[in-house]
């Protein structure tokens, strides 16, 4: 259980602050942000996202799969839900869906697939020690 709010619980919780926040009507725009900001906010939530749901398929043992893969697999999740999101906000007054905040949303989680490798390749010397 202990593992379970550890790992599984923030992503459900970062999936459910997403979906609140987009669910807010846009009636009258009393703050516009600078253009292309509101684009690295998208990035920095799904970059989070990705994060934090391969942290979650990592620390499970019931999907070996999974476990074995959860680095694509929360890269597709992360993808899939930013679509869906923008789905979502074709009912939400004052919202439309936006194709480049999914773009937003993909490049967010790509750039943590890309932190992710770049801190577990191993160096030149690390390379070298290991063929000897």
């Amino acid at each position: 259980m202990k593992n379970v709010i550890k790992y599984q619980l923030p992503p459900l919780l970062w999936v459910a602050l997403i979906y609140i926040v987009s669910s807010i009507p846009k009636f009258h725009p009393t703050f516009e942000m600078p253009l292309g900001v509101d684009k690295i906010v998208h990035a920095i939530m799904f970059f989070a996202l990705c994060l934090l749901v391969r942290r979650a398929f990592f620390y499970q043992d019931v999907f070996r799969l999974l476990k074995a893969y959860s680095l694509l697999g929360a890269l597709i999740f992360a993808v899939v839900y930013g679509i869906l999101d923008e789905y979502h906000q074709q009912s939400v007054p004052g919202r439309v869906p936006d194709f480049y905040d999914v773009l937003a949303d993909t490049g967010g989680a790509l750039l943590y697939v890309a932190f992710s490798w770049m801190i577990r390749r191993p160096t030149a010397s690390e390379e070298s020690s290991q063929e000897s």
